[in-house]
């Protein structure tokens, strides 16, 4: 394994997670400039968090599918179980876009304003298949991963990517449908298209592992084990994603919750961009990190990425190209920019915390000791929205907390999964062992 042979595994997951990261802020260019702006871009923001917050469960698929699925066996015991989580999942969507449980979180939980609450409603009513099919695509990305595939992943996001604009664009300008509304049918057709490439790409790997007997020996994957390996990856995504409410919460109780509210998803739009090759270094890691070579040189591929993704947000945040993308290209309100460039700014180590957040976090996985990743993301919730509240109550705008308390957040995960590292050698040399003995 060289450096080259690294990259060209990792730029076709990243350059997926780029295009999913510009997927957002095209659809609030739409909306920008559709009337009563603000109350839909706090409205699609909202409606985007809490489709993610009950997709969570599913959201690891991906990586559970890449860590467990190597024979007939094992796949069939992953997909009975990709299934029941997908229905429950559903279920939860419904229930959230078509009973009071709406109102409750987001009014009595979140305090959101109850204007920008019924424009968030017919959104959700559409987003109710969402997670399932997100389910469904992540736990067939695993495999074709597991394949070194890769570059089908790009292919299906560019898909995606490009049905949701073409959807966005084509609904502002040829209808009256509300922003918020818009926004939320363009990420429903979107992933269904990207979902059904998938299911046909995907196709091959699959026979593959069906056609792999397991080995003699070689106890058959228990859905003990599935739960012992998926639950705390998905504990882990909840609690990664009830940072956006809390830090909602937060920005609801700001001097200018409307408009903080309404620049919030802008900042996370432009955050995800820049963090994009950092999310997708996760896989990288659980795929090539099978031997003390490697692991080297993933180690020191990890930093140098890390850095160089913090510096091009950094040239971003701090020249005239925040200002030109901002209001050039998305359009957004003279009053909301400088709260949108302000928080950017703040930012600037997210990048680099989230890319050493990935490769730690992969090491844990093949070390088997996926419970402390969770216990690091709680850990890191706690701060975020310590920080996020207390700066608030102490005057700070409401913008410059939440980019504060997610940095803050991010160092105290990090200094948990380094020490959960280091005492997770062993498993990680049991890992190298085996991948040996199979190959």
């Amino acid at each position: 394994m060289t450096y080259r042979g690294v990259v060209k595994f990792w730029f076709p997951l990243a350059l997926a997670w780029l295009m999913m990261a510009l997927e957002a802020p095209w659809i609030q260019g739409v909306i920008s400039r559709k009337p009563d702006s603000e109350t839909q871009l706090a409205a699609f923001g909202l409606v985007f968090t809490l489709s993610i917050l009950i997709e969570t469960p599913i959201i690891m698929l991906l990586a559970t599918s890449n860590a467990l699925a190597r024979d007939r066996q094992s796949f069939q015991r992953l997909w009975r179980f990709m299934l029941a989580v997908n229905c429950f999942i559903a279920g939860i969507a419904v229930l959230m876009a078509f009973t009071p449980l709406l109102d409750l979180y987001l009014g009595a939980v979140l305090n959101i304003p109850p204007h920008i609450i019924e424009a968030v409603r017919p959104g959700m009513k559409i987003m109710i298949g969402w997670g399932a099919f997100i389910g469904y695509r992540r736990f067939h990305q695993g495999v074709i991963i597991r394949f070194g595939h890769t570059r089908y992943v790009g292919y299906g996001t560019a898909i995606r990517v490009m049905v949701s604009g073409s959807i966005a664009i084509g609904l502002g300008a040829i209808t009256t449908i509300a922003g918020a509304q818009i926004g939320a049918l363009a990420l429903a057709f979107s992933v269904l298209a990207e979902t059904a490439y998938t299911h046909i790409i995907s196709r091959p790997d699959v026979r593959r592992l069906l056609a792999t007997a397991r080995p003699a020996g070689l106890p058959a994957l228990s859905y003990r084990q599935v739960l012992r390996f998926h639950i705390p990856l998905a504990i882990t995504s909840l609690v990664s994603m009830l940072i956006y409410p809390a830090v909602e919460r937060g920005l609801a109780n700001a001097p200018d919750a409307v408009q903080s509210l309404a620049a919030w998803p802008v900042l996370l739009s432009i955050m995800f961009a820049t963090r994009a090759g950092g999310m997708a270094y996760q896989e990288v890691v659980i795929s090539l990190d099978d031997n003390e070579h490697n692991h080297r040189l993933l180690r020191n591929f990890t930093l140098r990425l890390g850095f160089t993704l913090s510096f091009i947000m950094l040239a971003f945040a701090f020249t005239p190209l925040i200002r030109l993308y901002v209001g050039g290209v998305l359009g957004v309100p003279e009053n909301l920019r400088e709260l949108v460039e302000s928080g950017a700014r703040a930012a600037v180590l997210t990048p680099l915390l989230t890319t050493l957040q990935s490769y730690l976090r992969a090491l844990l996985m093949l070390s088997q000791r996926t419970a402390t990743i969770y216990q690091a993301i709680s850990l890191g919730f706690v701060m975020t929205a310590l920080t996020v509240w207390g700066g608030i109550a102490l005057g700070l705008p409401g913008i410059i907390a939440a980019a504060a308390g997610l940095t803050l957040g991010q160092l105290f995960e990090l200094s948990y999964l380094y020490l959960s590292y280091r005492r997770s050698k062993s498993g990680l040399r049991l890992h190298w062992q085996s991948a040996v003995a199979a190959a």
